[in-house]
């Protein structure tokens, strides 16, 4: 396969299309806000319509490419390409957009969640580049998992697996959006920081984080501060290697070459990254540390896009 491809990505606040090559190369990208009150219908006008000025701009017209792949930012039917929910649009219940958009295109239509679409992108173009066993982890308001079981997206019995945000950590822990004690996602995610934060400056902890007013508090801004101050930092180093406890039940399980780190929290650098190497290294089996690569994403911020388009080169022909 030599032709460019059409990757699309939905997320919960912006819309990306881009041509890409089979070798990783953009040669467009497009991208647009995303209306919290817009329909399916609209959403999906939308990207249509970002995605074929993408393609003009890449100097091709739908004809002259090879496929389309979508990275949709919620759960999806894999095998049948319908929507089960969007926790961020409403109304997306049981739309079958890969049909929609490939009657549309008239191209071969891939479709799959975000998580899964970038795991299976770190394979083809990024830090896992040729390697048959992956995770990817994204770590941003949640967290999430793909897994590439060799060479193949592993997507379980009804294309929920990868939940690793929800596999339980810390006995009669927070409550986790997902209503039960413990999660993951409820000592490490970008939520679990910033509650971290509110919690301590509500019983009176110093910190250059009051500075911020509450309601605008987030965790890029702990983040940042976790440099210089010290609740910053220790509410920080709890999350990361809490994460790294998290990836090392998972690599204990799995026995990948790689786990990949995203999202937008991974961003923040060594500040997150050491006490997530702290953590993994700590519960991990050291036979399997011994034989495994723990990175961040080499896709940042590109996820999905670099996902979506995985998603037409391996899969939807």
């Amino acid at each position: 396969m030599g032709r460019p491809v059409l990757a699309l990505d939905i997320g919960g606040t912006k819309l990306a299309a881009g041509v890409v090559t089979p070798a990783g190369e953009v040669l467009s990208e497009l991208s647009s806000a995303t209306d919290p009150s817009s329909t399916p219908t609209d959403v999906t006008e939308a990207l249509l319509d970002l995605g074929s000025r993408a393609a003009a701009a890449a100097g091709v017209g739908f004809g002259e490419l090879e496929a389309v792949g979508i990275s949709f930012g919620g759960p999806v039917d894999h095998a049948r390409g319908v929507v089960i929910t969007c926790h961020h649009l409403a109304g997306w219940e049981g739309v079958p957009l890969r049909d929609i958009v490939s009657q549309r295109t008239g191209l071969p239509t891939a479709m799959d969640n975000d998580a899964n679409a970038a795991a299976l992108g770190e394979v083809v173009f990024g830090a896992g580049r040729g390697c048959r066993d992956l995770i990817y982890i994204t770590v941003s308001t949640g967290i999430g998992a793909g897994l590439v079981i060799g060479g193949k997206v592993h997507r379980g019995a009804n294309s929920m697996a990868g939940e690793l945000g929800h596999t339980h950590l810390v006995p009669y822990g927070p409550k986790c959006t997902c209503g039960r004690l413990g999660c993951l996602e409820s000592v490490a995610s970008g939520w679990a920081i910033v509650r971290e934060a509110v919690d301590a400056l509500d019983a009176g902890a110093a910190s250059s984080l009051r500075s911020i007013p509450r309601r605008e508090l987030s965790a890029r801004h702990v983040m940042e501060m976790a440099q210089t101050d010290a609740l910053a930092a220790r509410i920080v180093g709890r999350a990361g290697e809490c994460l790294g406890l998290g990836i090392a039940r998972a690599v204990n399980l799995l026995n990948p070459e790689v786990v990949a780190i995203g999202g937008g929290i991974s961003q923040a650098g060594e500040v997150l990254m050491a006490p997530v190497r702290r953590g993994f290294a700590r519960y991990v089996m050291p036979e399997l540390a011994q034989s495994m690569r723990l990175t961040t994403s080499e896709l940042a911020p590109r996820w999905g896009l670099f996902g979506a388009a995985a998603l037409a080169v391996r899969e939807a022909l």
